[in-house]
């Protein structure tokens, strides 16, 4: 019969225990430190929400102004003008960060929403071949965390 990987020799298995206690206690507390708490313990949910909307900064004539983008879609020109088609749901498919202009329940809470909204502000503006007119994609976020007085939130990622 064929020995598991699991079937440790009794002087090992306290040294083994000790190991998985100290690689679990170093995921929890390195966890508080994370913006989102992955692995964290959170007792109760936070009765959070965010609205999201979304913006462009575009250059035209020469001059720069903030448009705001309907329904996650817009469209610009490229170099030749060829006018090219944008989603913001196609690169972003989280359930909370795909839904714009509507207020939604911050799972994990407004911090870890903010979080990820930077990460898929800057893949969103990485992947938007064709689009010469965009300098920069802006979110407006709406938050009302835990029944407190709401608060606004602005943030940019230009162009690299």
């Amino acid at each position: 019969m064929t020995r598991s990987i699991l079937d440790i020799p009794r002087r090992f298995r306290p040294v083994f225990c000790g190991g998985y206690l100290v690689v679990q206690m170093t995921v929890l507390l390195g966890a508080q430190a994370s913006p989102d708490r992955v692995f964290g313990f959170q007792m109760f949910n936070a009765s959070s929400s965010i609205k999201i909307s979304l913006f462009r900064k575009v250059r035209q004539r020469g001059r720069s102004r903030v448009v705001k983008v309907h329904d996650g879609t817009w469209q610009a020109r490229d170099r030749q003008g060829v006018v090219h088609t944008y989603r913001w749901q196609d690169r972003v498919r989280s359930g909370v960060l795909s839904v714009l202009d509507r207020s939604v329940h911050a799972s994990y809470g407004i911090e870890a929403q903010l979080f990820r909204l930077r990460l898929a502000l800057a893949d969103v503006q990485s992947h938007l071949p064709g689009d010469d007119e965009t300098e920069a994609l802006i979110a407006v976020v709406d938050t009302l965390q835990n029944g407190r007085e709401a608060a606004q939130v602005r943030l940019e990622e230009r162009r690299r």
